[in-house]
């Protein structure tokens, strides 16, 4: 179920929607993430990608409902957010070679522009944010959730993550480019 989907002259679209904390439901918002980048005229291969990894996190660490949602705007990269019922913060984590998880992290350092997080204690939810490639310069979001498709946004008090843009390629990860 559709939560909200927007679109105007400024707004190419955002689209959110809800998801139950099970993991049949990764593969329902790979597909929400392929329809909108299919909206917009991007390759969706990347965006369904990190969405993937965030909405499996969402299962496997909150094990709550979460939403997720498709921000794009005019000039602007578009952003995948996903909120969910945790307040515990995304950690890196070394995975060994025979390892079945504990990639994400460096997915995420890989393949996004830049990313953050933001939780608000008071309701009990955290937000992390994935701006996609693109015009790596703007800084229209100042790297906080000021205009976040879900309601409630950003909080005083949140505990907030500076931007992490994308670094030099992490060694052994080569192969997820061409993957």
């Amino acid at each position: 179920m559709t939560d909200h989907v927007h679109m105007s002259p400024i707004t190419r679209l955002i689209r959110s929607e809800s998801f139950a904390p099970d993991p049949i439901e990764v593969a329902r918002v790979r597909q929400v993430i392929r329809d909108c980048c299919k909206v917009i005229g991007i390759d969706p291969d990347v965006p369904e990608l990190l969405a993937s990894e965030l909405a499996a996190n969402a299962v496997r660490h909150a094990e709550t409902p979460f939403k997720v949602a498709f921000v794009s705007l005019e000039g602007r990269p578009p952003r995948i957010e996903v909120q969910d019922a945790s307040l515990v913060l995304p950690k890196p984590r070394v995975a060994g070679p025979d390892d079945d998880g504990g990639r994400g992290y460096e997915l995420i350092e890989l393949l996004a522009a830049k990313w953050h997080t933001d939780s608000n204690e008071a309701e009990g939810y955290k937000i992390v944010c994935i701006t996609l490639q693109g015009d790596e310069e703007d800084d229209s979001g100042h790297g906080h959730h000021v205009d976040t498709a879900f309601a409630g946004g950003q909080h005083p008090g949140s505990a907030r993550q500076p931007d992490q843009r994308r670094r030099a390629l992490p060694r052994g990860l080569a192969a997820y480019r061409s993957a």
